[in-house]
């Protein structure tokens, strides 16, 4: 009787108590909790914003890519090499099909045009190509690696000069080619040395139009150019070349030109040289201190078309 009667007491407790926390529970207001709904997507927001931030922070560390601005008025051609790295990557695998399609087509013209002029048989122009296509696509994963670190001009140029076509070509010819074929290859070489020759000096005479040379001293500077250029070997046959030269070999290519001028072309001279030496020494600070005309020649550049002596 006694269990019985304190269930009943405890029963009736814990009911009255339930009903009293019912009854005092405050009412929930629906705009404050529609407002506690909206604070707690924007914290969440706000943390998936900072996860992303520290997540583009550690790429761009990694990257190696500079947060600093950019000073104005100034080319920073490194940086600017470097900050564009991700893009020319992305760019590169986007179009990689249709880059490789390009390639494919350009090598098959080359080697059947070789096939014709050396005389080659399908199976030597075959295998020409299947050996440039294997190194085309061996020097595209050189590029994406080298895209992937810290970089300069001099190592964009670098990679450049190590995938350097005429060589590519000269070691493929000299490792598979009959002697009857590697003869005519550098006899084709000692031709297109010669053009390349001719263009660059016709390019060099047209930036002294100002100079108002004659043409005897037109004859007489194209001359100098050819002889003078590094690129030069007597065995060559460039077109409006005299087979000895008028000038002393212990002067410079500018020293030799200097000499052909009269006395009131010389101050012109002057100042073409000091806006050659201006725009060197620009070019020199964008990339890095690098000589520029060291790395043109050391990419095989040439100006202009057309030679000295060719419709005269």
């Amino acid at each position: 009787m006694k269990k019985t009667f304190l269930s009943l007491v405890i029963g009736a407790v814990l009911g009255a108590s339930a009903i009293f926390a019912w009854n005092t529970q405050p009412e929930v207001d629906p705009a404050a909790a529609a407002a506690q709904t909206e604070i707690n997507r924007l914290k969440n927001d706000l943390l998936a914003a900072r996860q992303a931030s520290e997540s583009l922070r550690s790429q761009i560390a990694s990257a190696g890519l500079e947060a600093n601005p950019v000073k104005p008025n100034e080319l920073d051609i490194n940086r600017l090499l470097n900050d564009s790295r991700p893009l020319i990557k992305s760019l590169a695998i986007m179009f990689d099909e249709q880059r490789k399609n390009m390639t494919g087509r350009m090598i098959r013209g080359i080697a059947e045009r070789l096939a014709e002029q050396m005389g080659l048989t399908p199976e030597q122009t075959d295998a020409m190509v299947a050996h440039f296509l294997k190194l085309d696509a061996e020097n595209f994963e050189k590029i994406k690696g080298m895209l992937d670190r810290q970089i300069s001009v001099l190592d964009v140029f670098t990679v450049m000069k190590d995938m350097n076509p005429q060589k590519a070509m000269d070691d493929y010819v000299m490792a598979a080619m009959t002697p009857e074929q590697k003869q005519k290859w550098e006899t084709q070489k000692l031709e297109s040395k010669a053009q390349q020759l001719e263009r660059t000096a016709n390019w060099q005479l047209g930036r002294m139009k100002a100079l108002n040379l004659d043409e005897g001293q037109k004859d007489k500077v194209f001359d100098i150019l050819v002889k003078k250029s590094p690129n030069y070997d007597p065995k060559l046959a460039v077109e409006g070349v005299n087979a000895s030269g008028e000038f002393n070999d212990q002067q410079t290519q500018d020293e030799a030109v200097a000499a052909v001028l009269r006395e009131d072309q010389l101050p012109e001279w002057q100042k073409m040289q000091e806006r050659q030496q201006n725009e060197r020494s620009r070019w020199s600070k964008v990339l890095g201190g690098f000589d520029p005309v060291q790395l043109f020649q050391g990419m095989g550049g040439t100006g202009g078309f057309g030679g000295r002596g060719r419709g005269r």
